[in-house]
């Protein structure tokens, strides 16, 4: 099960290695397998052919850097909430007043179901520049998962995605591992840019 943000990162590297690995056999080497032994024999192998392997490949590298970023956007949005929603929870005991509690119930709905860009915003103090990255990475999830219609303001890499956000999380739990335990931060990281305006 994908729980978190390496979770996320190993699905994507388990995938591009495996699909790169048979988009070099369709390409390169199908046709000189030695067909006549126990693997032309083989079910699952032995009706495929070396321009729909080559195919398939291609698609799925064609879609699976903007997918991972979709998925690891989801797995960091769920953990971001839940660790609000606990620290909220642990000071909402103490308070007294009706006026206050209603308001941090009020509170509590939105960061569990409301807009993510308000929750993000929360932060804008502790480190603007980080959060503006995050952002970046949210319009850039939207733009996927929306249909990729139109150009997206900028474009966001695995890497760069994967770094900001475990950046995110260290800075907000400071006793998660911070970017170096997971994959290289990209040489050239993309400055963030303007928020859209739009607020999901």
């Amino acid at each position: 099960m994908i729980a978190s943000l390496a979770d996320a990162w190993d699905w994507y590297e388990g995938v591009r290695t495996l699909t790169l690995a048979m988009q070099a056999l369709g390409r390169k080497h199908w046709d000189s397998l030695p067909w006549d032994t126990a693997l032309g024999r083989d079910e699952r192998l032995r009706h495929l052919e070396a321009p729909r392997i080559e195919n398939q490949a291609d698609a799925v590298l064609g879609d699976l850097d903007d997918l991972c970023v979709l998925l690891m956007f989801s797995v960091f949005e769920a953990a971001v909430r839940e660790r609000v929603l606990d620290e909220v929870g642990a000071e909402q005991s103490s308070l007294r007043h009706p006026a206050i509690r209603y308001a941090v119930a009020a509170l509590t709905e939105g960061i569990e179901h409301g807009s993510f860009y308000r929750v993000l915003e929360l932060y804008k103090d502790m480190d603007a520049g980080l959060v503006e990255g995050v952002n970046q990475v949210r319009r850039y999830r939207n733009w996927v998962a929306h249909g990729r219609r139109g150009e997206p303001q900028s474009s966001v890499t695995p890497p760069v995605a994967y770094e900001r956000l475990q950046r995110f999380l260290a800075v907000l739990t400071p006793s998660a591992p911070g970017p170096e335990a997971g994959p290289p931060a990209p040489a050239d990281p993309r400055r963030p840019q303007e928020d859209s305006g739009e607020k999901t």
